[in-house]
């Protein structure tokens, strides 16, 4: 197993990649599926990773004229609650210690979900910061993932990509980046199953290197 990178820009997902909200949004799908009569099961396994709506007209085909107004409601709820939410360890020594130009965040979240989750853990937006607001095609889809790589100024083949889910590991493969499992809402063979390069359960357990324009991200042993 290669425990040893090297890439010009690195992006990050935000969702239980960055910061882990697992257990608030997880509490709310319950209460929302039992509201709507969905089985919570087949859609926590759908909802990682992709954006709510997709989930949305998933689940309640017959609203789907309206599920853009419900998904305001649902991310209000998840947002208010952060009981349980936490920063990945070493979050915030990484991105401090790293050029604001050399990295990103694409997340399947919208604009306001992702900025107040952001600011709830005191972690800065990035210069170049993708949403749902403004990423066409969402996650398993590649789109996200090339914008920013595109922003940053870099070829996606030269980026290393955070993840912890499926959709968003296909998403950084498709693009021709490169994908380290961060270890949260599945598990270390899920993920590699998924094809990531390795997997880490916090930022802590990398060693990071700048120079040059380049990084080198080797997991410590």
């Amino acid at each position: 197993m290669v425990n040893t990178l090297t890439a010009d820009g690195l992006l990050f997902d935000l969702d239980g990649t960055l910061i882990n909200t697992i257990k608030c949004v997880e509490k709310y799908w319950h209460i929302f599926s039992k509201e709507h009569g969905i089985d919570v099961k087949e859609l926590l396994k759908f909802s990682h990773g992709v954006q709510t709506i997709d989930v949305l007209n998933k689940f309640l085909p017959d609203n789907i004229e309206n599920n853009h107004i419900l998904v305001t409601r649902v991310e209000d709820n998840i947002v208010q609650d952060v009981e349980g939410v936490e920063v990945v360890p070493g979050t915030k020594e990484l991105l401090n210690s790293i050029n604001n130009d050399s990295w990103g965040i694409v997340t399947s979240g919208t604009d306001a979900l992702a900025r107040k989750r952001l600011e709830q853990m005191n972690i800065p937006v990035p210069k170049h910061f993708f949403t749902a607001n403004n990423t066409k095609r969402s996650k398993p889809n590649p789109d996200g993932y090339i914008a920013c790589a595109q922003s940053i100024g870099v070829d996606p083949a030269n980026c290393i990509v955070f993840e912890d889910a499926p959709a968003g590991i296909k998403a950084g493969l498709t693009a021709g980046c490169t994908v380290i499992g961060i270890i949260s809402s599945h598990t270390e063979e899920q993920l590699l199953n998924n094809g990531v390069s390795f997997c880490i359960s916090g930022y802590d357990q990398l060693d990071v290197v700048y120079q040059d324009g380049k990084f080198t991200i080797s997991k410590k042993q």
